[in-house]
């Protein structure tokens, strides 16, 4: 994976993270509030006290089981600090036995782990495995390998599952806490529709992005996976995990309440104030009830997984199969669901399909950027697209645009100034949803051209793209 924009990704994700030394803390009131109201009594359900205690419960039964160290692999580990949380309570249960590896591709996380582990007496127990998920080797067998809000930052899955698998004893144990809703923690059409609902209702105070300090008219359904690795893959985290290994514990948890308690908009809540408190709890109830009716699907699991098959303790009927979002379908309930505040989508795509999501890369007034991407629909057979775009006498640079379906270029148009109109050979199948997009070779930063303030990076006016039929 040495192309550039594989390397462009890694570089932005190791510095994300290089400086925090807390991964798993800052977590809002409202998240803790709704896990010990909607999460921990449904763990309890399984005969699970808590995470903490399945993971060092899991590791103390293989310790006292073996005479020889029991090997520990957690992936993405970071600081550290929940591994040697593990290892201390395992040692004050007179658990020492366990040899704790931590894979992380972070090297200045990696020496506070060390640092760390040093100073709380662990440093003959750790072992620093400093890798790339995607390319890394297992070199060693292992007895529990722990995926702790790790997988859904990985991009060949197929890979690393493949070592997991080849690497865990036959006894032994994948545990995985991770997030599994749409790629770039985006919701899904049938979920947006129910937060922008609720947005609606919520008081300016509410609505605050914690990031930019604005108050949001309207909920912002950002992609977090577009220059790093956040939610690359999320949605096939499980599909695929259950290609290579075999559930015997799982909870699906998480939908629609995702926004009200992640660290952008839950520290809005104060959990002093019975009107906070209450809607937080009306949410919770809300989500567990869409879940458990298949109108929407977890974006959270809590899970055991194995080499070979083994009896499943699932909560209730939310079983690995119906927890996985069926991805060819745009929107279970038949909806067109396209965002008319991101793009106008029955402006600019005409003909034999619809847009069906959020137009990312194009702004309001029909300029494009550089990339811009949007699902379709194709509601017959597309032999080919019209492409009008138009490009103003003032702007200083031309250019090519790729059209990709689905991420593969499958044409190209060059465009100059005025209106151009081309057809291109673009096929798409019938009654199939494909990810459409534009890659224009250029730039222009407005600024250079005497337009103010507006520092947007534009390319062309994108006037129309219909699609034919035969």
């Amino acid at each position: 994976m040495d192309h550039a924009g594989y390397q462009e990704r890694l570089a932005s994700e190791r510095e994300t993270f290089a400086e925090q030394e807390s991964i798993h803390g800052n977590l809002p009131e409202s998240a803790h509030h709704w896990s010990a109201r909607h999460v921990l009594p449904k763990l309890n359900e399984l005969a699970v006290p808590s995470l903490d205690e399945l993971i060092t419960a899991q590791i103390g039964e293989r310790a006292r089981r073996h005479q020889r160290d029991v090997v520990v692999l957690s992936l993405g580990s970071g600081n550290g600090d929940q591994e040697l949380g593990w290892l201390r309570t395992l040692a004050e249960a007179g658990v020492r036995n366990v040899r704790m590896r931590l894979l992380e591709f972070n090297p200045e996380m990696q020496r506070r782990a060390a640092a760390e582990a040093e100073e709380q007496g662990f440093a003959d127990r750790v072992e620093l495995v400093l890798a790339d998920f995607n390319t890394w080797r297992a070199d060693a067998e292992h007895d529990v390998v722990v995926g702790y809000q790790a997988l859904h930052h990985v991009l060949d899955l197929e890979h690393l599952y493949g070592q997991i698998r080849d690497s865990l004893d036959p006894g032994g144990v994948l545990m995985v806490h991770d997030m599994i809703g749409r790629n770039g923690h985006r919701r899904w059409p049938e979920a947006l529709e129910v937060v922008e609902r609720i947005w609606a209702t919520l008081p300016p105070e509410l609505r605050r992005n914690s990031i930019t300090g604005e108050v949001d008219e309207y909920y912002h359904d950002i992609d977090c996976a577009t220059d790093g690795f956040e939610g690359i893959r999320a949605q096939d985290v499980l599909p695929v995990l259950m290609d290579y290994l075999h559930p015997s514990l799982f909870l699906g948890i998480g939908n629609v309440i995702d926004p009200f308690v992640d660290r952008v908009y839950g520290h809005n809540f104060d959990l002093t104030e019975a009107r906070d408190r209450a809607l937080i709890e009306r949410l919770g109830v809300l989500d567990d009830s869409l879940v458990d009716l298949g109108v929407v699907t977890p974006t959270r699991l809590t899970a055991m997984f194995h080499p070979s098959p083994q009896p499943l303790r699932a909560y209730r009927d939310r079983t690995p199969e119906r927890s996985i979002r069926d991805t060819s379908v745009v929107d279970p309930a038949g909806r067109v669901s396209f965002d008319p505040r991101a793009a106008d989508g029955d402006q600019l795509v005409r003909g034999a399909g619809v847009v069906t999501g959020r137009m990312n890369g194009i702004a309001h007034d029909h300029w494009a950027g550089p990339s811009a991407e949007f699902p379709v629909l194709a509601t017959a057979e597309v032999q080919s697209v019209e492409l009008r775009t138009y490009l103003p006498d003032w702007m200083p640079k031309t250019g090519r645009v790729t059209v990709h379906v689905d991420g593969t270029p499958v044409a190209t148009a060059d465009i100059g100034h005025g209106l151009t109109e081309q057809v291109l050979p673009v096929k798409l199948a019938a009654r199939r949803a494909v990810r459409l997009g534009l890659t224009a070779d250029w730039a222009v930063n407005p600024v250079t051209a005497g337009l103010g303030d507006d520092r947007r990076t534009l390319s062309y006016l994108l006037v129309g793209l219909d699609l034919r039929e035969l």
